[in-house]
C-alpha cells in the first residue's frame, strides 16, 4: 500500500534527524508516491490527493511545516503525454 510506505519512510527520515540540525532533503519519485509522500505529510485523505492534482515529471512538491498543502506544488509543467 502506498500509503503505508509513504508514512514509513517519513518516519524513518525523521529517525534520522538530529532536531538540532535543519533539515533539507531532495527525494525524487514517481507521480503517485510522491502524492502519497504529499497526503502523508499533511495528514490528508489519500483517495482525496489522487483527484486534487497531477504530479508530473520534473515537477516539484515542497513538503514543509512552513508551508501549507495547497501552496506544495511549487513547479508545474505543462506534460505533453501523446
Amino acid at each position: 500500500d502506498l500509503i503505508e510506505r509513504a508514512n514509513k519512510l517519513l518516519l524513518h527520515i525523521h529517525s534520522l534527524h538530529s532536531p538540532s540540525t535543519p533539515l533539507s532533503i531532495l527525494l525524487v519519485t514517481h507521480g503517485d508516491f510522491g502524492k502519497m509522500l504529499y497526503a502523508a505529510f499533511y495528514k490528508l485523505s489519500w483517495q482525496d490527493v489522487l483527484r486534487q492534482f497531477h504530479f508530473g515529471n520534473s515537477e516539484i512538491l515542497l513538503l514543509s511545516k512552513d508551508s501549507s498543502p495547497d501552496k506544495a506544488h511549487v513547479f508545474e509543467i505543462q506534460q505533453y503525454n501523446p
